[in-house]
Formats: C-alpha cells, structure tokens, sequence
C-alpha cells in the first residue's frame, strides 16, 4: 500500500518535534536553570513538586526525542514488533499509530498542566506553548483519518 500523504505529513512533523526535543531536552539537562532558554527556576517555587529543569529535560528527551524518532521508524518502515500486539490489539493498529497518537495527547496534557502550574507567560513562551499544543491536536487528528487508519492497520 502506497504512503498517505498525512503520513509524510506526520512524519515531517514527528521529525521537527524530535530535533526539538533532543535540542531542548539536552539542554536544560546540561543547564538545569533554564537560563540557556531565558528562563529561571523561579517560575517553579510553588506551583511545581520540581526545583530545576533537569526532570523537564530528561522528559523532553524522552517524550518528544526517543518517542517521536521510535514513530518515525515505525511508521516508515512499519516492522512488525509483536510484542506490542497484546498492548496495540484493541487498536487494531501498527504500535507507531499507537506511539503517534501517545505523542500528540503527551503534547496536549503537558501542555495543560503547564499553564495551569505555571501560567502561560506572555511573548515567545506564550508561543511556543500554542504552538505545542496545537501540534499535539494535528497528531491526533491525523490519526483519526481513515488513511491513515487503514495504512497502519495492524497485520495479521
């Protein structure tokens, strides 16, 4: 079966979200102040159970680095992994459907829980947030098309 185009479209953007995951997550890892972003750790007295960056950073590598590149793989290629099947059976779906969709509602939860913890503050962040969760919604969107459905469909 040929490749959707939202396919190619999912897998573009589960790449730029992998770059930034990696670039972020590594560097609040390295800096967990949050100066290399123009931030401080100020924001996280009081409305986060955390005192640095580095907890977000390990997430960030993991969550939108090691999970969006595993997608990629996954829906390029898609292996069959059948030690996924028992978890991905009540989909019907290739596990990288599975780990598309974890992505966009990650994106989409974390996101909420931020700006309830710790606002939504105003310029670039502000941005980037929107940004985010906006991009979280198209994954999930994209899921849900029947294309995409049917070229991730789980074989036999």
């Amino acid at each position: 079966m040929r490749r959707p185009a939202a396919i190619v479209v999912m897998i573009a953007l589960l790449v730029i979200l992998a770059f930034l995951g990696f670039f972020s997550g590594f560097s609040f890892i390295t800096d967990p102040s949050g100066e290399s972003h123009g931030m401080d750790t100020s924001i996280l007295e009081g409305n986060t159970p955390i005192e640095d960056f580095l907890p977000v950073g390990i997430f960030f590598v993991l969550a939108y680095g090691f999970l969006p590149v595993a997608a990629i793989v996954g829906l390029w290629k898609q292996p069959r992994a059948r030690w996924t099947d028992g978890f991905n059976k009540w989909t019907g779906k290739n596990w990288a459907w599975s780990a598309t969709l974890a992505t966009g509602v990650i994106l989409i939860v974390w996101i909420a829980v931020e700006v309830a913890m710790i606002g939504s503050p105003p310029g670039f962040p502000r941005f980037l947030q929107v940004m985010m969760g906006l991009l979280g919604v198209v994954f999930v969107g994209l899921c849900m098309l029947p294309g995409v459905r049917a070229f991730t469909k789980l074989a036999d």
